[in-house]
């Protein structure tokens, strides 16, 4: 029978042991049920065609994964023997059925838990030095490791890494060390190379990112040997013209992969990473030169376009890559990484600015200073690089990165100033401990904040502009997605539609944006900036949106010297009156709250003004008082007892405080005979509420009108029984009854009788 290719290992290794059966007399060939539902569970690998040549090997592992007590000469004698048997299998290509053995006794885990269980305090075995060795030959084994070695190298380099520091070892552990170190090295070669072609990108770049991680701690020592292991891994890139070197035939989907065909999306980040590094005065400089140095390479080869770039790269030495500030630096790479790559050094620089392991911070700061010279090319990831900005703001640890972080936010802002807008306002809404401190930081920045300030204005006023086109909109957003939302607009550079315009999710979070920042004394001082989108929302934005206006309002007015906010609210109550008849009862509450609010802010002049304003409101409080609402109906009178304070009416006060309720139109009457028509023409829209209670009420109201009203022939009356006629057949029996009575009242011929009080008037129109 045709041997099939070792890239299948169970069938190979059932045909091989078909073959061989002459050599094992007692074993019988199992069926391929078997193979797959039986084998697992016997503790016998004669099966494996490398068992005859290294049957102690075999033995050994079995021996160790199936004890319970293991003993320091049983874990060296198990990781010795994992070597022994891949390097033989190797060695005389009797690798069939091997994967399926390191799975099935689970190798690689066992490894991986006895790295976890060495000290880290001190280097006492040469366990480390011995499992390096044995994952080398394992990543030999086809698909041995797959889907493990990032765990796995997470395992090795957290126990070296975390060692003291090779000044404090004892000199006679400086040699296991050492050797510990180059195990490590050539393990790290040996599995980026046997990589299949199909998986090599993505397992680097975990590897990579893993390193990465761990420069960023704060003990020197961990920083150094990340960044040794960083040059071995760039080496690798740098020193082979394809990866795979390793690969057995039968490995890989395509074959041994190019330098050009590997993608590392970190490649950005590592570069910025070992620019900070070289120029650092720290031992990972030295490691972080060559590793640079080795990158040049690798980015070169991989990214030549002509002949002059190839002259270029020849130019770029070791002495060369000696001799260039950090500034330079960049600028040689970046001519040859892609947009987002750029990006990445640029949040790099950005992170440094408050990285208490970079030790000259003037680095991060050459860095920002490329990207301030050629914004165009550095600059195009604008939510990115704003949010970074922000969020490393308040940790900037020296003047001169504060300063230069400051410079950078404003070119942000003249830039990308929605941008900047919608992720401060994203940055007040998530209530964490550095919101307030962020705008704190800000406050110092009194030039860079009022550009912002008036650019969140200008995308309110914008927001005007989309609601007069739509209409008003009365579904609020939920309170569960806004999270969600804010997380999705963090990576969205494009917040606004077509026309200019935010979009319908983005204006919605600036309004929340909005009330977060309506609590701080920088909006307060700025108020005229954003007054007239405000007052355009609150005529013809949705429902939720005149509410965020609302609250972000009285926030405001409450910081305000008592004048200003007098001068503000006499604006304000005519733009209230029309909310109180809202479809929504939370928004028919705030603006009646509001409104006694307001009375109550009037000074100086402002008040005979407000005065006459808030004539307009006694109607529609006064039928409010009749919301079904309780919390409404409470609101209304609270309202209409801040209003008779104002306008010192102490009749209308004194039936209030003693819940009179029912004397309170013809209380109105009384006050003013000649606001009549006025009454009137308030009162006919409430004949069409939604709600009985207050159809009610306005029919009540005109039936005292109209006795005032007989002895004229006018529009009104015809108004009123225009209005009046639908409502005899009301559903509501309370409603149509005195609708038909007033109506009655209303067409019945004059007749001559003494006057009689209002009040009394008011008992006669009452059911």
């Amino acid at each position: 029978m045709e041997k099939r290719p070792h890239a299948c290992p169970r069938q190979a290794w059932m045909e091989d042991s078909s073959s061989q059966e002459s050599r094992s007399p007692g074993l019988q060939l199992p069926s391929s049920y078997e193979v797959t539902s039986m084998q697992p569970l016997k503790l016998d690998a004669s099966w494996l065609p490398i068992y005859k040549e290294e049957q102690e090997a075999v033995d050994s592992i079995l021996a160790f994964v199936t004890s319970s007590n293991k003993e320091e000469r049983d874990k060296a004698t198990f990781l010795q023997s994992i070597s022994v048997l891949c390097r033989s299998a190797l060695k005389h290509g009797l690798t069939q059925g091997l994967d399926l053995f390191c799975d099935m006794y689970q190798l690689a885990e066992n490894i991986k838990a006895l790295l976890e269980e060495e000290p880290r305090d001190h280097l006492c075995t040469d366990l480390r030095h011995l499992s390096m060795l044995a994952l080398e030959k394992l990543s030999l084994v086809d698909t041995a490791l797959e889907g493990k070695a990032k765990s796995l190298l997470h395992a090795c380099f957290s126990s070296v890494f975390w060692l003291p520091a090779e000044k404090e070892m004892p000199k006679a552990d400086l040699a296991l060390y050492m050797k510990t170190l180059n195990s490590m090295d050539s393990m790290l070669r040996t599995v980026v190379l046997s990589f299949p072609a199909s998986r090599v990108s993505e397992e680097l770049q975990g590897i990579l990112e893993l390193l990465l991680d761990f420069t960023r701690c704060e003990r020197e020592a961990v920083r150094e040997r990340a960044m040794a292991r960083i040059d071995v891994l760039t080496r690798v890139l740098s020193d082979y013209s394809t990866l795979q070197a390793h690969a057995n035939v039968g490995r890989g989907t395509a074959g041994p992969v190019c330098s050009g065909e590997i993608q590392l999306p970190l490649l950005g980040k590592l570069l910025g990473r070992l620019i900070l590094f070289r120029f650092s005065e720290e031992q990972t400089s030295c490691a972080a030169f060559h590793a640079l140095f080795a990158l040049a390479e690798f980015i070169f080869e991989s990214r030549l376009k002509d002949r002059a770039d190839q002259v270029h790269r020849e130019a770029v030495t070791t002495s060369v890559l000696c001799s260039l500030s950090a500034r330079d630096c960049a600028k040689t790479f970046g001519k040859y990484l892609q947009s987002h790559e750029r990006t990445d050094v640029i949040l790099v620089a950005i992170e440094a600015m408050g990285d208490a392991s970079i030790l000259d911070q003037q680095v991060p700061s050459s860095l920002l200073d490329v990207a301030l010279e050629d914004p165009d090319v550095w600059l195009t990831d604008a939510p990115k690089i704003v949010s970074s900005i922000l969020e490393s703001l308040p940790y900037c640890s020296t003047q001169a990165a504060w300063e230069r972080a400051e410079s950078l936010l404003r070119l942000m802002t003249n830039l990308y100033p929605t941008t900047v807008v919608i992720l401060l306002c994203k940055a007040a809404l998530q209530g964490d401990s550095t919101a307030p401190e962020l705008w704190e930081l800000m406050s110092s920045m009194p030039e860079t904040l009022a550009k912002i300030l008036e650019d969140f204005a200008n995308l309110l006023h914008r927001q005007c502009f989309r609601c007069s086109t739509e209409g008003p909109r009365t579904q609020p957003m939920a309170s569960s997605s806004r999270k969600a939302e804010w997380e999705e607009l963090a990576e969205e550079p494009d917040v606004e539609s077509h026309q200019g315009c935010p979009n319908v999710r983005t204006a919605r979070l600036l309004l929340e944006g909005l009330v977060g920042l309506s609590q701080r004394a920088e909006m307060a001082r700025n108020i005229e900036l954003f007054l007239p989108a405000m007052m355009k929302i609150l005529q013809v934005g949705s429902e939720d949106a005149k509410m965020k206006i609302l609250l972000a309002l009285r926030n405001v007015l409450r910081q305000l010297k008592k004048s200003k906010a007098s001068f503000i609210a006499v604006q304000l109550v005519g733009r209230l009156l029309p909310l109180f008849d809202s479809e929504c009862s939370e928004l028919r509450e705030l603006s009646i709250r509001m409104l006694a609010e307001l009375l109550q802010l009037v000074v100086g002049r402002d008040e005979k003004r407000m005065r006459k304003e808030v004539w307009r409101a006694l109607v529609p409080l006064l039928f409010r008082m009749s919301d079904q609402v309780p919390s409404v109906a409470k609101a209304s009178r609270e309202a209409l007892l801040a209003a008779a304070e104002l306008l010192k009416w102490k009749t209308l006060k004194h039936l209030l405080q003693r819940e009179r309720l029912w004397e309170l139109g013809a209380c109105l009457l009384q006050k003013s005979r000649s606001r009549a028509e006025d009454f009137i023409h308030q009162s006919l829209p409430y004949l069409q509420d939604p709600q009985a209670n207050v159809r009610l009420a306005a029919v009540r109201f005109i039936g005292l009108i109209t006795r005032r009203l007989r002895e004229q022939t006018t529009d009104s009356q015809a108004d009123i029984l225009s209005a009046l006629q639908p409502l005899e057949n009301d559903w509501d029996i309370s409603v149509s009854s005195l609708a038909a009575r007033t109506t009655s009242v209303l067409r019945s011929p004059c007749v001559q009788q003494r006057p009689r009080g209002l009040l009394r008037a008011l008992r006669c129109c009452w059911p």
